[in-house]
């Protein structure tokens, strides 16, 4: 942190992004005494040009490349694009294939709520919190580089069409082996630390009518008592045959948020059971993918894709000239909302030792912040 003085009673403080588990965010805060006045942030500089890239490249290079818009649920990113490139040539995705890419959704929205877990953890200092998250993990990092080839990317496994291969032998008792690990890790989250609550309850409070008014999404939204979720206002796969619940609190504090997390863990451990016992035979992949050519014309259109993912609404806006790559791609990620509008106004009038808290209660990805 680096202080400026600018007036008699304020300063300006430099927050970030050496800050731990801050990424690449960085925000500048002005700041009396200890209470923040104002605060403006700043996504960082990744310039990564996803959007770019994805315009000279074609769709079954963009699977892979999908993974990176933010490395902390690629399977969530591989499914948009996916269904993107799916709707745009009318392809019509296998039974099998569509309840596979719901189980390998939901697992990777349980780890991306592990790491929130974590992090929010070792940014109220509760240490134990951080080495439960990261180390119960593993278990579907493990079962990601058994199906997939992969444990943090796994290249496209998601694709137009459907899935890159089917579920190896076994993979379905050891999912649910591992289900059960994650049932055991809810257990120790549900145990309350004083220390950690206290810095949470009553801190980021954000008012229904301000969480729609700044965009807010997701677990933020939840939080502060709307119940929206696309995979239950707008279903995409198999989601509209599978029984769930959306976790909603009215806090809207970052208690109230993290609390969220751990309900959408049980609820994804949920719908992964019911996609297994449901799961029917038959291909993995239609039938124009089995043996792709590497460059496919894409029909000429335009196609809007909104999914849920763990950090809220997620969508792609695709186009095509009728050409083998997209004319145009547009993606919409919730992590900016939630750090430029909705982290700014949450900061005014807060405590410097509460921006943690408030930050990663926001489960900000910065990957997603700037493309």
């Amino acid at each position: 942190m680096e202080l400026e003085h600018i007036g008699k009673n304020e300063y300006e403080l430099f927050f970030g992004p050496a800050h731990p588990g801050s990424g690449n965010f960085s925000v500048k805060l002005k700041v009396e005494g200890e209470k923040i006045i104002s605060a403006r942030a700043d996504p960082g500089y990744l310039h990564r040009g996803f959007e770019k890239l994805m315009e000279y490249r074609l769709p079954l290079q963009n699977a892979v490349l999908s993974d990176r818009i933010c490395i902390l649920e690629p399977l969530n990113w591989n499914l948009i694009h996916a269904e993107a490139v799916d709707e745009l040539m009318g392809i019509e995705i296998p039974e099998r294939a569509k309840y596979i890419r719901v189980i390998m959704a939901e697992l990777s929205r349980i780890q991306s709520h592990i790491i929130w877990y974590g992090i929010i953890s070792i940014g109220t200092g509760f240490d134990t919190g951080f080495k439960i998250a990261f180390g119960y993990r593993d278990y579907i990092l493990d079962l990601f580089e058994m199906i997939t080839g992969g444990r943090v990317y796994p290249a496209g496994y998601i694709c137009p069409g459907g899935v890159r291969r089917d579920l190896p032998q076994g993979a379905e008792e050891r999912i649910l082996k591992v289900l059960e690990k994650m049932e055991e890790m809810l257990e120790f989250e549900r145990m309350e630390n004083p220390a950690h609550l206290e810095r949470m309850k009553g801190v980021g409070v954000l008012k229904l009518k301000d969480a729609i008014r700044l965009g807010a999404t997701g677990p933020v939204l939840r939080g502060s008592g709307m119940k929206a979720d696309v995979r239950k206002d707008d279903p995409y796969e198999v989601y509209d045959k599978l029984d769930f619940e959306i976790p909603v609190r009215n806090e809207g504090d970052a208690y109230a948020r993290y609390m969220i997390g751990l309900e959408e863990i049980q609820q994804s451990i949920n719908i992964i059971k019911q996609a297994l016992n449901d799961l029917p035979d038959g291909d993995f992949i239609a039938k124009e993918f089995k043996k792709p050519k590497l460059a496919m014309k894409i029909p000429e259109g335009e196609v809007y894709v909104r999914n849920e993912i763990a950090r809220g609404e997620a969508g792609i806006y695709m186009v095509s000239d009728g050409g083998t790559t997209p004319y145009r791609v547009k993606i919409r990620g919730p992590s900016f909302l939630h750090m430029i509008p909705v982290f700014e106004y949450l900061l005014k009038g807060a405590e410097i030792a509460d921006v943690p808290a408030i930050y990663w209660s926001l489960n900000i990805c910065p990957a997603d912040l700037d493309r």
